[in-house]
């Protein structure tokens, strides 16, 4: 493997070591070459940024693949394995079972997913369900239990977040009480279900206004379902659901803001510690780069009249689940998680670079839009869209949440933006300048 303290060889920061296995018919070398100015791999010529910065694509046969990458001073070997995969043994239990009987059964976490695929990933999320809720399942495939809500409505639930129960009926109840409260924060909403927890799901209209709750297994509403609107004045800016310890379902739904002075918001810079993220071509690492630009960022929205709170101001460890934590626990109505991009083995011969913008609920794609308009702008980044993804930190906070991927930091043009102080600089301040043209629409 290539260390940077070899002062005659290359600096290779992708593969990470040699005799690695990539199960890709795809990889690529990123790295640097400071030495000279002809490189190459396997005898063909590497093409060099004005950094020295390369991404060279290779492709990958099964078996041992050896390369040969030589600076004209030294030559290294790699050797890269790609496994041949064997076909798989299907068993009875990949495929779809139907029950005689239907099963009862009842979540076992606080955030198990009601889904409408048995997938466990992607936007497939229909309801995060508290602990302590019947269901009825009529099937199974793989991992997951087929229930039937209401009366003919299909969804998914993970085998492993529930238990079976000893009925053989489903409990139903009515809704008997509905109490709505408001104060400065906004409204709350509390559903008395007789001191059962019911399914439900909680939605956003498609015009992006208002929440509508379909409480399911109801008695005494059509098809077993209690459906609700929820109006609300101005863009939706933050929600969230659960039942209390009277076993209520209150929402909770945050009042529209229009001005920074007014907001809380939770920026989050990806990754930290031992988790590195993605690394640069020229060797630096994507938690750096994502926490220069949060603390700029930071800085800016105080300036504004904004209450920021960070995930991290430091190169420390925070997990996933602390990320969310921070921001509902300060009730944010914005969250922000910086990161920088990479592309897996796959599409590593593919030039791709700019800036991307994700979200997961439909709350947040105008800000997601505003943001990256106001990017590619200020820093002249190529559009690369915004997207509908399920990351964790966007799809757990109850803020209005987006994830920008500010750049490839795997590509040389980027890389070289991304480790810029000026580029970081004019990046927070577009971040900044994207939120507040989405408040104004508000």
């Amino acid at each position: 493997m290539f260390c940077s303290n070899q002062a005659n060889a290359a600096e290779i920061v992708y593969p990470k070591t040699d005799n690695c296995i990539i199960d890709s018919p795809i990889t690529a070398f990123i790295g640097n070459e400071k030495n000279t100015k002809n490189l190459t791999i396997n005898g063909q010529n590497v093409k060099l940024h004005s950094t020295g910065a390369f991404k060279h694509p290779v492709k990958l046969s099964y078996g041992k693949n050896t390369f040969t990458i030589d600076n004209g001073i030294e030559k290294k070997i790699y050797t890269i394995t790609r496994n041949q995969y064997l076909q798989a043994n299907y068993s009875l239990n990949d495929k779809p079972l139907f029950y005689d009987i239907p099963k009862i059964i009842i979540t076992e976490n606080n955030k198990t997913v009601l889904r409408s695929t048995p997938v466990d990933k992607g936007l497939n999320r229909l309801q995060h369900l508290q602990r302590g809720i019947e269901l009825k399942a009529i099937g199974e495939y793989k991992n997951f239990y087929k229930v039937i809500l209401g009366r003919d409505n299909i969804a998914w639930v993970d085998k492993s977040q529930t238990k079976l129960s000893d009925k053989k009926y489903l409990s139903k109840s009515e809704i008997i009480n509905l109490k709505t409260n408001r104060n400065e924060n906004g409204e709350e909403l509390v559903f008395n279900t007789q001191g059962l927890r019911l399914p439900y799901i909680l939605t956003e209209t498609t015009n992006g206004l208002d929440l509508v709750i379909y409480n399911m297994n109801t008695e005494k509403y059509p098809y077993g379902i209690y459906e609700y609107s929820i109006e609300h004045k101005g863009k939706l800016s933050g929600y969230s659901s659960d039942y209390n310890e009277k076993n209520e379902l209150v929402i909770k739904v945050n009042k529209s803001y229009q001005n920074l002075k007014d907001l809380t918001i939770t920026v989050d810079p990806g990754h930290g510690g031992r988790e590195y993220g993605a690394i640069g071509c020229l060797g630096e690492k994507e938690k750096d780069i994502n926490l220069k630009i949060a603390l700029k960022l930071r800085d800016k929205l105080q300036a504004r009249g904004a209450q920021v709170i960070m995930t991290r101001t430091d190169d420390k460890d925070v997990s996933l689940n602390d990320r969310v934590k921070t921001a509902n626990d300060n009730n944010s109505e914005i969250f922000i998680s910086i990161h920088a991009n990479a592309l897996p083995d796959s599409l590593l011969d593919k030039e791709i670079r700019g800036t991307e913008v994700y979200y997961f609920y439909p709350q947040a794609k105008k800000l997601a839009k505003n943001i990256l308009k106001s990017i590619v702008k200020e820093t002249g980044t190529k559009d690369n869209g915004v997207k509908g993804e399920s990351f964790a930190v966007v799809r757990n906070t109850n803020a209005v949440s987006v994830l920008i991927e500010t750049g490839y930091i795997i590509d040389p043009e980027d890389n070289e933006l991304l480790i810029n102080n000026e580029f970081q600089d004019n990046m927070a301040k577009a971040i900044v300048t994207g939120l507040e043209n989405y408040l104004n629409e508000l």
